[in-house]
This record gives C-alpha cells, structure tokens and sequence, in this order.
C-alpha cells in the first residue's frame, strides 16, 4: 500500500481498469506491442501501489516457464521470494499469495496460458483496484541482470 495518504482519482483508477480488463476472459494472452506493454507495466504498478497484497495465478506449459514468470513479476511488484518448488513434468498451475509469501502447485491440463493478477485491498478510497485482471504474457517484465 502507499505510505502517502493521496488517493489517485476514481477516473484513473477506472481508466486502468478499463485497459486491463481487455484482457479478461482470454485463454492465452495477447501478443503486446512496446508502447501497450509498457502502458500495462504502468498499470499494473499503479495498482500494485494502491493495493494491499496481492495474488498471482500463473498456468504455463513447464513448471520452468512459470517459475519465471512467477519471480519475474513478483520482482516488478517488489517483492523479493525465493521459490523452492518440487520438480513437475507437464503443464503447471502455480498460484502466490504475497500477503502469506505462500505458493501452490499443481499440475494444469486446461488451455489456458498466461499470468493472472489479482489485486486486494481493504481501504474503501481505493477499493476499485481490487479485482483479477489477465491473462497477461509471461515476459511482460523483462528479466533484468
């Protein structure tokens, strides 16, 4: 949550939701150009800010390709984990709670693809942010070095 006590304007919390929620009810994630990866990055931080915790649902073809995400949007999100998950062949659904720092695994045979994000706060300024929004594509943030 941010440490300011200024909330953003119920207009801008609606313009974002509104960019994201293009994405709802997609199996696999759009491909993103630039400009509209870096608008959904903005997005996505904004709300990151003016929320409480966050929970992230993440379906992927390899256990290897979701861990990645995984750690790669956590890490934009400013989290910092270090996941020590068992080996699993197949197509996977790993699931992170921020709030708890807990994760779940299983093994996913559905057709979806992508990152969910889900947004939760309890303060009634902000209380538009909450909500799932995704699928969004697994290398939306770049791993950095």
């Amino acid at each position: 949550m941010t440490t300011s006590p200024s909330f953003p304007a119920a207009a801008e919390i609606a313009a974002i939701r509104q960019r994201l929620s293009q994405f709802s009810c997609l199996t696999t994630p759009p491909v993103l150009s630039d400009a509209e990866a870096a608008q959904v990055r903005a997005d996505l931080s904004d709300f990151n800010d003016w929320s409480d915790y966050q929970t992230l649902g993440i379906c992927a073809d390899t256990l290897a390709e979701g861990q990645q995400a995984l750690e790669s949007f956590l890490k934009a999100l400013g989290v910092s984990v270090n996941l020590d998950l068992p080996t699993r062949e197949g197509a996977v659904f790993l699931k992170f709670n921020t709030l708890k720092g807990a994760w779940y695994l299983d093994d996913y045979s559905g057709p979806s693809r992508g990152v969910l994000i889900t947004f939760h706060t309890t303060d009634p300024e902000v209380a538009e942010v909450s909500g799932t929004y995704g699928p969004f594509p697994f290398g939306l943030f770049p791993a950095q070095p």
